[in-house]
């Protein structure tokens, strides 16, 4: 039976003051959940308090929280997403609320992983630390309660809860990442070389990841380094966990084949794997090429990711799969055949490159518009940008529409001294059989 395994490296909390003796800040008054839609107020300006409430109201029900990991709820399905919107607008305004309701993620999906002792044997014949998404017998694990007061032990404190969830994601790091995916004698990321897998797996053993998966992947490696470089505990694993992920960008890369857009602009073409013949669909697949490349630029300081491959990704949104009347193709080429589902709607984390190109924002705005008050994956990457063009982060005019590199582009971190909060989301998603 098919299902994902899905590992999350969830939230790592950090004194702002490095006391290491943090507990909970002073609380804004709560805002009750509601389940009406969010608000967005306009496309220019800074983020406005009614954005922030409605977006807590929203994430704060009860019922988002998931009850099990089936059907990859908490990778890439709305619970994933969710903790993903919530790191964005904490990192926006520094709101306890909202890190208050990503620890109430954070600890569900770590309790809902598989238990070593007495969970389930999967295809290495080991009960592994990962998180299974479909059931053996038909039935799902539970969940009860929304509030915290540490409900299973992970620590009071946010710094206790920092380090729980680190020491737990370095174990299934060193136990099943690195042992069965990363390829020792060069680092790249290959599905593993057991028979096994190819009995459970519609990828070959010993052939390359696709890069969607890569890119998840990565995430986690990217985020646990941040975590470690802010303990400064561990210079090792960081360093190791940053040539996995520059090893994989820059394999990536090496496979963008420059061309040009309909007007002209240098663009590129991919396909979903090494080796692959058709090009990269749009749909989540696309979504996490680009999102894992923008994630490295990020972090450039440590990574080597040029302006010029970005602003050509920036092109190939813009002026290649940008059909026309707010209209997007199905393919990364521009192409859609009839004989193929549609892409219909590009995901939160593709407006972030509005960075190069300020009028994709517009376009991901109105093609969007019917989603974004609904959907916390769209609505926590565009609040994120519109807080990123009001604060002069990002280009807000569209004197770079022609695809001109930003002058602007800098990391979007928050400075170490003020840290509450490192969000962590390791969305390793892979599939698997048992």
């Amino acid at each position: 039976m098919n299902h994902i395994i899905i590992v999350f490296f969830i939230t790592l909390i950090i004194s702002y003051n490095y006391t290491y003796t943090l507990t909970c800040p002073p609380r804004p008054k709560v805002i009750p959940p509601s389940h009406n839609n969010m608000s967005f107020d306009g496309l220019n300006g800074s983020v406005t308090q009614n954005e922030i409430n409605s977006f807590i109201s929203f994430l704060g029900q009860p019922s988002r929280i998931p009850k099990t990991a089936l059907n990859n709820s908490i990778a890439d399905r709305s619970a994933g997403q969710d903790v993903e919107a919530l790191g964005l607008i904490y990192e926006v305004t520094q709101n306890p609320q909202i890190l208050d309701i990503m620890i109430n993620y954070s600890d569900t999906f770590l309790s809902l992983q598989n238990n070593p002792e007495n969970g389930r044997i999967l295809w290495t014949g080991k009960r592994e630390l990962v998180w299974c998404t479909k059931p053996e017998n038909g039935s799902s694990t539970g969940y009860a309660g929304f509030e915290d007061n540490d409900p299973y032990k992970y620590g009071v404190t946010y710094l206790d809860r920092a380090y729980k969830y680190v020491t737990e994601m370095d174990k299934i790091i060193d136990t099943y990442y690195l042992k069965y995916f990363i390829r020792e004698n060069d680092s790249r990321i290959y599905n593993p070389n057991y028979t096994a897998w190819k009995t459970l797996n519609e990828l070959s053993p010993n052939s390359a990841m696709p890069w969607n998966r890569q890119q998840m992947m990565t995430n986690g490696f990217l985020r646990m380094a941040e975590c470690h470089e802010i303990i400064g505990d561990n210079e090792t694993r960081v360093d190791r966990y940053f040539n996995i992920i520059q090893v994989s960008i820059n394999w990536m890369i090496s496979e963008f084949r420059p061309v040009k857009s309909k007007n002209g602009k240098d663009a590129y073409y991919w396909t979903y794997s090494e080796g692959s013949k058709s090009p990269e669909h749009i749909n989540i697949h696309g979504l996490y090429d680009i999102w894992g490349m923008y994630r490295a630029w990020q972090r450039k300081d440590k990574l080597n990711v040029s302006s010029d491959v970005m602003v050509k990704l920036a092109n190939t949104m813009m002026y290649t799969i940008n059909i026309g009347d707010y209209k997007i193709s199905k393919y990364i080429d521009g192409t859609t055949p009839n004989d193929h589902y549609g892409a219909g709607t590009l995901f939160g984390p593709w407006v972030f490159y509005a960075e190069f190109i300020p009028d994709w924002y517009e376009f991901f705005v109105n093609l969007n518009i019917n989603r974004i008050k609904s959907g916390p994956g769209y609505m926590g990457a565009l609040l994120w940008v519109k807080n990123a063009r009001a604060s002069g982060t990002f280009p807000n005019s569209t004197q770079n529409a022609s695809g001109i590199t930003s002058t602007s582009s800098q990391a979007w971190i928050l400075p170490r001294y003020e840290l509450l909060s490192l969000i962590l989301v390791f969305n390793i998603v892979f599939y698997s059989s048992l």
